[in-house]
């Protein structure tokens, strides 16, 4: 397959959006088919003891990729039409992932493996390694930066079905737990390597001299945003490592079933603001004018998807439960009540953050409110997990996202980075959607069912999103009605 042959040629931002759907639903899926069978088969306690390596895993990830898939995809779009030093751009930023990749393996075999506290876990830990690796020769944001996604999109497609059928052919006892943490933290990222021998062959057809090089240049703005993304990584993955340190491997299964859906679900809310990043990056740029359209036009996007989402797992969280776990998970039910705002909170986050203040160059400010979400994760979790455990650390990621918003709207409004973004349209959204809150709890009052049947619960909660949408284009939502005389009006005539 054939990538990147013509950099200069405008790219499709909705074709862009498409792929990008396939391509994050396709590890949404991968989860949701697999989910409930591995918590039938494993149990809570195995579960618990795979996210457990796996959060300690993707802290080294996030280490030894600094920065770097944010600031590539920002200076990857900056230099498309440039080849020559798009492909100088991307053989410094590999140098620089090849070193710390180094780094993070040193210290997981030199360090980590020889500490006494993680004795019970060091098979597991040597079997999820290779995600350190995988993940840093992935490439994926050069490819979203040059915005061609077709070729990650498609493979992605491909080992992710694989390791569906992987996972239901090999993981058939508790005892096949650590095969299930190679799977998801090997296999799952193998892919990775034809991204490497694609682009590595466009870069040595550039013939680029080694003494050009110059990866110093780019170690302020990395380090710059590696600083917010551990932030964030703290306050996200900080409670997994807390529940198992002070509670026990159980807990984390606990948290696990409730954080998972709800991140997969933000994951998808955030596609559009993945897409729109290099759009937005080369418009404010280029033209400020349809900077501010296309950034307007995403956050209506934003809360359209966001705020069903929320509303949804908080009417429905017994159901999913019992679907997704079963009877031994249903300590989680509360904890999918308590995360629910998450889908709002953390869209709106990811807005501010990488939309507003990131196209513009602030990302020091995005940087500042993290690290002070971060610290008051850290101290918040240290005296609230003890008591409330897994719920504990659901109330407190729920208040570290909501600081880190209050302290970056301080900034943009303080520094007039962008126009009102409040219209009357968006609070036509938080309307229905508040509305619709009502209606459904008004419901399940005087007409209560079982949200353990099955086909009954799949039944109601589907209509919700359906009465959802059907209220938006009702009310002539403007974003909604756009999109359905754009693609339903249309292809009729």
């Amino acid at each position: 397959m054939q990538i990147n042959s013509k950099i200069n040629k405008k790219p499709n931002i909705k074709i862009n959006f498409i792929l990008n759907v396939l391509r994050v639903l396709s590890a949404v899926i991968l989860g949701v088919i697999t989910m409930p069978y591995l918590n039938r088969v494993l149990g809570v306690e195995y579960i618990g003891k795979v996210e457990y390596v796996y959060t300690i895993i993707n802290y080294f990830v996030l280490f030894s990729a600094l920065g770097i898939p944010m600031y590539g995809i920002r200076e990857v779009s900056k230099n498309r039409h440039n080849n020559k030093e798009l492909y100088k751009i991307v053989l410094e930023l590999l140098v620089i992932l090849f070193i710390t990749t180094i780094i993070s393996y040193l210290i997981i075999f030199g360090v980590i493996l020889q500490l006494h506290f993680f004795n019970d876990y060091k098979d597991l830990i040597i079997a999820m390694t290779g995600m350190v690796f995988l993940n840093n020769i992935g490439l994926e944001w050069y490819f979203q930066g040059i915005e061609k996604q077709g070729f990650i999109t498609v493979r992605s497609l491909v080992i992710r079905s694989l390791t569906i059928i992987l996972i239901f052919y090999l993981i058939n006892a508790p005892a096949d737990y650590k095969l299930y943490g190679f799977l998801i933290g090997g296999f799952a990222f193998s892919a990775n390597i034809l991204n490497f021998i694609l682009v590595g062959n466009k870069i040595l057809k550039e013939k680029i001299s080694f003494k050009s090089i110059d990866f110093k240049r780019h170690l302020k703005p990395i380090f710059t945003i590696f600083a917010a993304t551990v932030s964030v990584s703290i306050y996200v993955q900080l409670d997994n490592f807390l529940i198992g340190f002070f509670c026990g491997d159980k807990y984390i299964g606990y948290y696990s079933l409730a954080n998972k859906l709800v991140r997969n679900s933000i994951v998808l809310i955030t596609i559009i603001g993945a897409v729109t990043l290099p759009r937005l990056s080369y418009l404010y740029a280029n033209d400020i004018e349809q900077y501010n359209k296309y950034l307007l036009k995403t956050l209506n996007v934003l809360f359209i998807l966001s705020l069903p989402f929320s509303t949804y797992f908080f009417l429905f969280s017994k159901g999913i439960v019992n679907i997704m776990g079963g009877s031994q998970f249903e300590q989680s039910i509360l904890t999918i009540k308590i995360l629910s705002p998450l889908c709002v909170i953390v869209g709106f986050a990811y807005f501010l953050g990488f939309l507003v203040l990131y196209p513009q160059g602030k990302e020091s400010l995005y940087s500042k409110a993290t690290i002070y979400s971060a610290v008051s994760s850290v101290i918040i979790n240290l005296f609230i997990v003890k008591v409330f455990k897994h719920n504990g650390a659901a109330v407190t990621a729920v208040f570290v996202e909501i600081l880190a918003i209050m302290v970056m709207l301080y900034y943009i409004k303080k520094r007039k980075l962008v126009n009102k973004i409040m219209s009357k349209n968006l609070k036509k959204i938080f309307l229905i959607n508040g509305g619709l809150l009502l209606l459904f709890l008004f419901i399940f009052n005087f007409f209560p069912f079982n949200q353990s049947d099955i086909m009954l619960f799949c039944t109601v909660s589907g209509s919700f999103f359906v009465v959802y949408f059907l209220i938006l284009l009702i009310s002539r939502e403007e974003t909604t009605l756009e999109l359905f005389s754009q693609y339903v009006i249309k292809n009729k005539n």
